[in-house]
């Protein structure tokens, strides 16, 4: 859980680091990037008080191929005796004094949100972050609270993903907007898909984010300094053509169309005909051509525009819902895409200039 934290590529030796420690009764261990920490206890029994630092990379690869059921550990001199049924190594490490400070937000007001609710929101939304860090602003999630209701929110300025969550804890949440850098919350992520969990805790400080997965794992996070765009001003109010579709026939007519679109950097023309025809379009000159024909239920005015395939098939990959609605306002205007059977998540996309 730790390790991958403890970086061999760091100029600091002491980040490539694990730290274990003794704490009541159980064994802590913790690793840094200094930009991200995280901290874990197990259940030990434990005979003498003491710490140590030891390489992330050796101890997790060595604890990992050993099968047998407990594990002895046993400092002296700095370095870590490890003995089990059929294994023994002597792992040579440096003082704790050496290993950076983690900080600990203050747990006062928090908030509380399902483990696989938090889950599931992060990859609804981590796609649309950018990956150009010369914004820094658009290299993270932003979180926002407020009216009891937690909205997290990704963009490259090409789409955008938002999340809402609705919150139990009313009366420990505080209006607030963070945003936190794409890399926490891919570990988090990993960390939640890792293990059973119920409920995240997160408290927010002025330059800091902690989360608590149940009561074993801490994750401590910097915060990216910024404005984030007043991204509500672009989400659409009202469409000229709405269509609803099965998500699995549409992704998998993207999927054919951006064989031929991967040619002209993943362009494809979508063309709506009511009241129940939908055609995929894409063109690659030395390649050739495809058209895909897909039902529908679509209302308002027939209507064309061109996406990029990959942006459009990023959206479908997150969302769980059968069926989806698709809401175009013009050629030149975002278009929405939507869970049909949820008004917690929207995901919008900018079209593409064509020559048509």
């Amino acid at each position: 859980m730790v390790s991958r934290l403890a970086s061999t590529r760091s100029t600091l030796p002491i980040l490539s680091h694990i730290q274990l420690s003794t704490d009541r009764g159980r064994l802590k261990l913790q690793a840094t990037d200094l930009e991200i920490g995280i901290k874990t206890w197990i259940g030990a029994k434990v005979e003498k008080e003491g710490s140590v630092t030891v390489p992330g990379r050796l101890i997790s690869e060595f604890v990992s191929m050993n099968t047998d059921k407990k594990l002895n550990l046993i400092i002296k001199d700095q370095t870590l005796n490890i003995t089990s049924e059929r294994f023994q190594a002597n792992i040579k490490g440096t003082s704790s004094e050496e290993f950076p400070l983690i900080p600990q937000v203050k747990e006062e007001s928090f908030i509380s949100v399902p483990a696989k609710t938090l889950e599931e929101a992060i990859r609804e939304v981590i796609i649309a972050v950018a990956l150009d860090e010369t914004r820094p602003a658009l290299s993270g999630v932003y979180l926002k609270t407020e009216d009891s209701k937690l909205k997290m929110v990704a963009t490259d300025s090409y789409r955008l993903a938002e999340k809402t969550i609705p919150l139990e804890n009313k009366a420990a949440t505080q209006k607030a907007g963070v945003i936190i850098p794409a890399k926490t919350m891919h570990e988090l992520l990993r960390i939640l898909g890792a293990i059973a969990s119920e409920q995240v805790k997160i408290y927010l400080a002025q330059n800091q984010v902690q989360f608590n997965v149940d009561k074993n794992i801490e994750l401590v996070s910097r915060l990216i300094e910024g404005t984030f765009p007043n991204y509500e001003q672009i989400i659409p109010t009202n469409y000229q053509t709405k269509i609803s579709l099965e998500a699995e026939e549409f992704t998998n007519g993207l999927k054919v169309a951006n064989l031929f679109a991967r040619e002209s950097a993943n362009n494809i023309k979508i063309e709506i005909k009511t009241p129940g025809s939908l055609f995929i379009k894409a063109v690659a000159g030395q390649v050739g051509d495809n058209l895909s024909q897909i039902s529908c239920q679509a209302e308002g005015n027939n209507t064309s525009v061109a996406f990029n395939a990959k942006f459009l098939l990023d959206a479908l990959s997150v969302i769980s819902s059968p069926k989806i609605d698709l809401e175009i306002s013009g050629k030149l205007s975002p278009g929405v895409i939507r869970p049909a059977d949820s008004k917690n998540y929207l995901y919008i996309i900018m079209p593409l200039r064509t020559e048509e």
